[in-house]
């Protein structure tokens, strides 16, 4: 197997939003992201929005299986 990509889906809470949470998916992002940088990046996030506060982040790994 070989990595392709990694993305992260990116979940905000906020009450303007309709079941008070929104998924904002994020592309091209590094293969093996910390806690630490997903947190960094969530702070960001929160700093340039409307009142959203970070929820939870998932990890999506693409990877290739070649055949033999």
């Amino acid at each position: 197997m070989s990595w392709k990509r990694t993305s992260i889906n990116v979940t905000m809470a906020n009450a303007k939003y309709v079941g008070g949470k929104k998924t904002k998916p994020f592309g091209n992002v590094i293969q093996e992201p910390s806690k630490e940088q997903i947190n960094l990046f969530s702070e960001a996030l929160t700093m340039l929005s409307d009142g959203d506060t970070f929820s939870n982040a998932e990890i999506v790994k693409h990877t290739d299986i070649v055949s033999e």
